[in-house]
């Protein structure tokens, strides 16, 4: 039998950033809704990325 999956439960989050406010509270704003929406099913079909990957061979 499966054992049961725990979810954590997040009280607080602590962060430091140095660097620019705008792109921070970008970045902060799509944190939290991808943390809300990770339980809902994505707006998008996989076929969007089937084939779209691009592989770039560099030299060292």
């Amino acid at each position: 039998m499966a054992r049961q999956r725990e979810i954590p439960k997040i009280n607080t989050v602590a962060v430091v950033y140095n660097g620019e406010t705008k792109a921070f509270d970008t970045f902060i704003e799509s944190m939290i809704s991808d943390y809300l929406n990770s339980d809902s099913m994505p707006k998008c079909s996989d076929l969007a990325f089937i084939d779209k990957v691009e592989i770039v061979e560099e030299s060292a």
